[in-house]
């Protein structure tokens, strides 16, 4: 326990950021089927048709918002400048009013302006945990805390004031996060990081002391091998004169003995051989030629340094050429993997789910248990209550269930939630009866986001991070949503709302079935692999005992 304490503690400016960030989305995205029910004209398909805009062009702009993203390297610049133009989208829907034509082109334009803001922060998020990331978990909660704490604020704010305050608080919140955003990327931002990433002050002095040593360590094996690389000078001067002095005190020797010899009459004569005498600039290397050669030799390794670093730069700019044209083939390599496409349908059919209740479940509030705006609001913190301790607890239960069967928990939540509403359709039951229901979307949402998030950092290329992080929230909060509110405007304007509510819960009993039968084949498929290509290993190991004997 001690040491999740301890894991709480880092990185509160994560936890700052999506506190903010998840705070200006629940202003919008709970009440929007609300806000366009609240015009007369505008039925329950039309409501389906509009909201699904929001999904599905996420689902289309968020991978390409999040590839334009790696391949630029520009998440500060795409971040700052999407999040004012989808806080001006929607604070024009105020004076636009019910205009059908206006309302389709601001949805859409937030829609497709806004896709990538959560996608981008959850890979940066993921970066700056790097081995840490199963504690994202812990930093997501707080996102679910503002997100229900400031919706039921919201609810009673447009209550007594009116929906148009929705988009103004929209706009406060977004600004807010934007202003901790930018002071996160100056210099005191990151003096602020880095503070509170530590687990405390006394482990943060231990890491700078040991990043001191560290780098002491580094220079002084730096020097050494300068030291032998270079070559010692005044060891070969003082060499040099050694053997010169030596061949001096010979070259003498030799000639006083060439003048010394005598001829048989006893005079003395000439020897023939002329006398040895050795120059300092003959046979031996002076000591300027010596400091000229080293001048050479150190200009010769500066330029190899320069060709290596040139060299290194040519092969850094190949790499990234190559990371950032095979976006084609990681996509594909996706879509060959058959395992993968499953993880994903299975989030198709939860986002489907989850936004089919997000968006119908307040009108069926509101017309068959005349439930009040307010009490609406309330629901939302029984929303996220369970995604607290999930969220918060999301390392250890990836480590001990793993990402399959948080989706099988997950989709499980979901069929339960879905069945309770039967029982709010009895006439005699309150309508406050569905804020413990309500629960169950904590379960449901944060067991399929850690696991889909984890799994997804998992399968990523390298360099390709952000943008699966891309398709697994298009695929989740787009595709799927987007399904969910046209199926789910069309039955509940053409059949009832408990029909849609039945019909979900029998697909997304569908999806838990074919979703848990593919993992079992998947898993015995790679235990088998494994234990193939362990005999394979030893067989070969076998067989070149054999050959050595």
């Amino acid at each position: 326990m001690g040491e999740i304490i301890e894991n709480f503690k880092k990185y509160t400016n994560i936890k700052l950021l999506y506190f903010f960030q998840f705070a200006s989305l629940s202003c919008f995205q709970p009440f929007i089927s609300v806000y366009l029910y609240h015009f007369k004209s505008i039925q329950p398909s039309i409501i389906g048709i509009i909201t699904c805009l929001i999904p599905f062009i996420s689902f289309i702009a968020s991978p390409v918002w999040t590839w334009v993203t790696d391949y630029f390297q520009c998440p500060k610049k795409i971040i700052i400048l999407n999040s004012i133009l989808s806080t001006i989208c929607l604070l024009l829907l105020i004076p636009i009013g019910d205009n059908l034509i206006g309302i389709f082109l601001l949805i859409s334009s937030y829609s497709f302006i806004s896709s990538p803001i959560c996608p981008i922060v959850d890979s940066l998020v993921l970066k700056q945990l790097g081995s840490d990331s199963k504690l994202y978990g812990m930093q997501r909660l707080f996102g679910a805390i503002s997100y229900g704490a400031v919706a039921i604020s919201t609810g009673f704010i447009i209550q007594k004031y009116g929906l148009k305050y929705l988009f103004i608080i929209y706009g406060i919140w977004m600004a807010v996060f934007l202003v901790y955003y930018i002071f996160n990327q100056t210099e005191k931002g990151s003096k602020f990081k880095k503070s509170m990433s530590g687990q405390s002050l006394s482990s943060f002095k231990k890491l700078v002391n040991e990043k001191l040593i560290e780098l002491e360590e580094r220079q002084q094996t730096e020097l050494d091998k300068e030291n032998e690389t270079k070559p010692n000078i005044q060891a070969i001067v003082e060499k040099e004169k050694q053997l010169f002095n030596s061949a001096s005190s010979l070259g003498s020797m030799v000639s006083n003995n060439s003048f010394e010899h005598l001829d048989s009459s006893g005079c003395s004569s000439m020897s023939t051989t002329p006398p040895v005498t050795l120059k300092r600039n003959s046979n031996i290397i002076s000591s300027n030629d010596i400091i000229v050669s080293n001048e050479k030799e150190n200009e010769i390794i500066k330029n190899n340094c320069n060709n290596s670093k040139s060299q290194t730069d040519l092969l850094d700019q190949e790499i990234n050429y190559e990371i950032n044209t095979s976006l084609k083939q990681a996509l594909l390599d996706l879509l060959k993997n058959t395992q993968m496409i499953i993880f994903l349908l299975a989030c198709v059919i939860c986002g489907m789910t989850a936004n089919i209740i997000s968006n119908f479940l307040f009108l069926f509030l509101q017309d068959q248990k005349h439930a009040s705006v307010a009490l609406c609001s309330t629901s939302l913190p029984f929303t996220i209550l369970m995604e607290l301790p999930f969220f918060f607890f999301g390392k250890d239960l990836l480590n001990k269930l793993g990402e399959t069967k948080l989706i099988i928990v997950g989709h499980s939540a979901f069929i339960i939630r879905l069945c309770l509403y039967n029982i709010i359709a009895i006439d005699s039951v309150s309508p406050w009866f569905v804020l413990p229901i309500e629960t169950l979307h904590g379960i449901a949402f944060a067991s399929i986001w850690v696991a889909g998030v984890e799994y997804s950092n998992k399968m990523s290329p390298k360099g390709y991070e952000t943008t699966y992080q891309g398709v697994f929230s298009g695929v989740y909060g787009g595709f799927g949503s987007g399904l969910g509110s046209i199926v789910g405007g069309f039955l509940y304007e053409h059949m009832s709302p408990m029909y849609l509510f039945r019909f979900t819960a029998i697909l997304t009993t569908i999806s838990l079935i074919s979703f848990s039968l593919s993992q079992i084949y998947f898993s015995k498929k790679n235990n088998n692999n494994i234990i193939n290509n362990n005999d394979d290993d030893n067989h070969i190991n076998l067989d070149s005992l054999v050959s050595v004997n």
